[in-house]
């Protein structure tokens, strides 16, 4: 897998999306979460989330929706940590300490043999969303991301605009020992942003699950673009 950002994306600011192959001998989804004491030591509510996550938001023409970040400290601060298991847990530490929103999705044998492609929705995509059963349509112009299937087809993983959601296709199941994982960053930030959320990510699991090992997907480079 390789992972191309088309200059539909790149016009909007997104220039240093990163992903990440993870794996173990282990299935992934687990009990063995962190605890709310671990994650406030892994985090400082008072640090700002960068404006470029609301500034992406605006862009796509959705001014009004909170970024990923700022609503899960919310929920943070009103519900209280809810453990997900030591992998959904390193994520949601990430989301917590950067701010982004952080793509976690199934990763199936096909996907070796397939792009990742972040770009903007041209019309006609579907998602069937987390959690429901029932697909919806895309708006042009929102940001997607997922496999190319064919020249002509895109597997979504995500979408985000008005709504932020993820495939309930490639959800993680309690026996999957693979997933891929994907940091999309926001305008504003260089690459060292993204790569901070994955190295924070790598961080907490080598701490709680030291048998994930994760492989960075190469990115492939727009040459006219660079020009």
């Amino acid at each position: 897998m390789h992972l191309r950002v088309t200059p539909e994306a790149h016009a909007l600011g997104l220039h240093h999306p990163r992903a990440w192959r993870l794996s173990s001998t282990r299935p992934l989804l687990g009990t063995d979460g962190l605890s709310a004491e671990q994650v406030d030591a892994l985090f400082d509510a008072g640090n700002a989330i960068p404006d470029g996550y609301r500034e992406l938001l605006t862009r796509l023409g959705h001014p009004g929706v909170i970024p990923a970040g700022e609503r899960l400290r919310d929920v943070l601060r009103t519900r209280g940590w809810k453990s997900h298991g030591a992998v959904v847990d390193a994520v949601s530490v990430a989301t917590l300490r950067h701010g982004g929103g952080i793509g976690l999705h199934r990763w199936l044998p096909v996907d070796g043999h397939r792009s990742l492609v972040v770009t903007r929705a041209a019309g006609g995509e579907r998602i069937t969303p987390a959690f429901a059963t029932r697909s919806r349509p895309v708006p042009p112009g929102d940001l997607v991301y997922g496999s190319q299937a064919s020249d002509d087809e895109l597997e979504l993983f995500a979408w985000l605009g008005r709504r932020d959601c993820d495939s309930a296709d490639r959800q993680l199941t309690v026996d999957d020992k693979e997933a891929l994982l994907v940091v999309l960053g926001c305008p504003g930030e260089d690459a060292v942003h993204a790569k901070e959320i994955g190295t924070t990510i790598a961080e907490v699991l080598g701490s709680v699950r030291p048998d994930v090992a994760m492989g960075e997907v190469p990115v492939e480079r727009d040459r006219a673009l660079e020009s």
